[in-house]
């Protein structure tokens, strides 16, 4: 598929499309004015604060204040990305999608992964109604002393793989699958002419997508076969890298506030079937930025929870540098003992779990810190010192700040003014130069009169209630107001527009686009042109301060000019406040 689709196709698609359709199948809507009502699907409410315009093609959440079209609704409820939900909607619409269904190997490709999906579930069945006969009795014993219940056996489809070498392959072809497409599934092998079983005397565990299909399985040995645990290799439809464990079931886990990431398959299913939300596991890989990236897109936060032995320890410093990378906040569940997650809640129960409170990422790397070291000897105190002051460096906050030099001075024995010493050694990262970020403005933000004056030409001009060669770019100065305004002039349509823009900008663009236009049609341009005389105002306002600064460096001939300037520029501010023309 192309990485960039093209607009006219875009176009057809949302054309084909009408989001209240669409969200109606997520949100109970009741029509109130221009405009239907719900309860957001995105956090928890009691008041309808999420509105869908059926005009605009558009949707906005007054209450966590997401917003954009169809396809950023589908992004968000489904927790997609942007292709992935143009391909959901297109399928709704009947619509091919460009590049791709013409093409006869892309066309071979998606033939091949439907098949590899549906040798999967196949799969899956045939391992989990295997575990409840005498062949899987030796997994079935191991899942139970491991304190799961058949419940949860049940619910997360857990299965057994027999003791024979083809015992599934002969099962899968006497179903009619061929040999082709089981070995490009990872489900088994060929060698010699001989056919073999991939998975063999193992506790067995579907791995699903988000949107409920199976990718592929993971196997935990039963006797002292290596490797311990083994998953499918990388197929058409699975990459361990960018897959998650327990996807299928954060997906139906509304308002979820944060996601626990633990390394286990185990870990998982234990601390669900205990009552924790929100677990997930990495597929027998170390975290990869792509799984990051996934986890960001489910939950605002993570806390991970791995193993409390070494290398679960070192794992994590890794899984907190990446989440950083990704500038996705996170905390640790430093589980005590040496003990998984696991083991844990099976010792300590739920109650036992949930306290054990998250801390943040520097207080867990400051406590790796002393990891080695002999903290009753000077030189394993100073040592220690002098690492965390360098973890401290990238504290912003001076609170915090202060809360952890007042504990490293007790653990240290250091004064405090030599420790802060220490760390002001190098600039803190935080606060450090960076690019300046165009303004957004928030919801309870009181509004400057020449932005008030933007956003009501900007409704008018989505509603094309006035002509868009009426205004230049320029005349706009909120950056996002003037990028709305670039778009609307180049042939945009409202929802399209938002296609083109960040996400960080979006939802009040579809703010910005939404509201009503401030004016009866008869009386737009009368309008317009008011707006445009107080943007006027305001960048002859803006002129003249600017020359008064420069005035007081001026000399000479140069501060006649500027005199000379700032005068005419106020002659102008009075004709435009008086709304007379020159």
């Amino acid at each position: 598929m192309a990485a960039r689709l093209p607009d006219s196709w875009l176009d057809e698609l949302r054309s084909r499309l009408n989001i209240v359709d669409v969200v109606a199948d997520y949100v109970a809507l009741k029509p109130k004015g221009r405009r239907y009502w719900g309860l957001c699907p995105f956090h928890n409410e009691k008041t309808p604060s999420f509105s869908v315009d059926s005009e605009a093609q558009m949707y906005y959440c007054f209450g966590c204040h997401k917003g954009g079209n169809v396809i950023h609704f589908v992004m968000e409820a489904e927790h997609m990305e942007f292709l992935e939900a143009v391909q959901m909607l297109a399928e709704r619409a009947h619509l091919e999608m460009p590049e791709r269904v013409n093409a006869p190997q892309e066309a071979g490709q998606r033939e091949l992964r439907e098949k590899i999906y549906e040798a999967n579930v196949a799969a899956a069945h045939y391992f989990h109604d295997l575990i409840w006969t005498e062949e899987g009795s030796g997994v079935l014993s191991y899942l139970h002393k491991r304190g799961l219940d058949d419940a949860a056996i049940r619910r997360f489809g857990l299965g057994a793989a027999g003791h024979g070498h083809d015992g599934l392959v002969r099962h899968l072809c006497g179903q009619g699958y061929d040999m082709e497409t089981l070995i490009k599934a990872g489900l088994c092998g060929q060698k010699d002419g001989r056919r073999y079983d991939m998975f063999r005397n193992r506790a067995i565990f579907p791995i699903i997508n988000a949107q409920g299909r199976v990718l592929g399985f993971g196997g935990r040995a039963m006797g002292d076969a290596q490797p311990k645990y083994l998953n499918t290799s990388d197929t058409p439809v699975f990459n361990k890298r960018q897959g998650l464990y327990a996807l299928n079931f954060v997906k139906k886990e509304r308002g979820l506030k944060r996601l626990i990431l633990v390394e286990g398959y185990m870990d998982v299913v234990s601390l669900r079937q205990m009552g924790v939300s929100g677990v997930v596991a990495t597929l027998g890989t170390a975290l990869t930025e792509e799984q990051a990236r996934l986890i960001k897109r489910y939950a605002p936060e993570v806390w991970v929870s791995y193993d409390g032995d070494a290398a679960g320890q070192k794992a994590i410093l890794r899984a907190l540098d990446i989440f950083e990378e990704q500038s996705m906040p996170a905390r640790v569940l430093d589980i005590p003992g040496g003990m998984d997650p696991d083991e844990y809640i099976r010792a300590h129960g739920l109650e036992g779990f949930q306290a054990l409170k998250p801390i943040q990422p520097v207080e867990y790397r400051m406590k790796r810190a002393a990891d080695g070291l002999d903290m009753t000897t000077q030189e394993g105190r100073t040592r220690y010192a002098i690492a965390c002051c360098e973890l401290l460096r990238s504290v912003p906050n001076p609170v915090e700040l202060e809360n952890y030099l007042s504990r490293l001075s007790v653990e240290t024995g250091f004064e405090k003014e030599v420790l802060l010493s220490q760390v002001g050694r190098a600039q803190p990262a935080a606060q450090r130069p960076r690019a300046p970020r165009p303004r957004l403005i928030e919801k309870d933000e009181p509004l400057a009169d020449f932005e008030r004056a933007e956003r009501a030409l900007l409704s008018m001009m989505a509603a094309q209630l006035i002509p868009s060669d009426l205004l230049r770019v320029d005349d706009f100065e909120n950056p996002l107001n003037r990028e709305i305004a670039a778009l609307l002039m180049g042939g945009f349509t409202p929802a399209a527009a938002l296609d083109k823009l960040k996400d960080d900008e979006r939802a009040q663009a579809a703010r910005i686009l939404q509201d009503a236009p401030p004016v009866e049609p008869g009386k737009a341009l009368a309008m317009a042109e008011d707006c445009m005389n107080r943007m006027r105002r305001h960048q002859l306002e803006m002129r003249i301060e600017q020359a008064k600064q420069q005035l007081s460096q001026a000399q000479g001939e140069e501060r006649k000019a500027t005199i000379a300037l700032i005068q005419r520029l106020m002659q102008e501010l009075e004709l435009a406040k008086t709304g007379r023309k020159e």
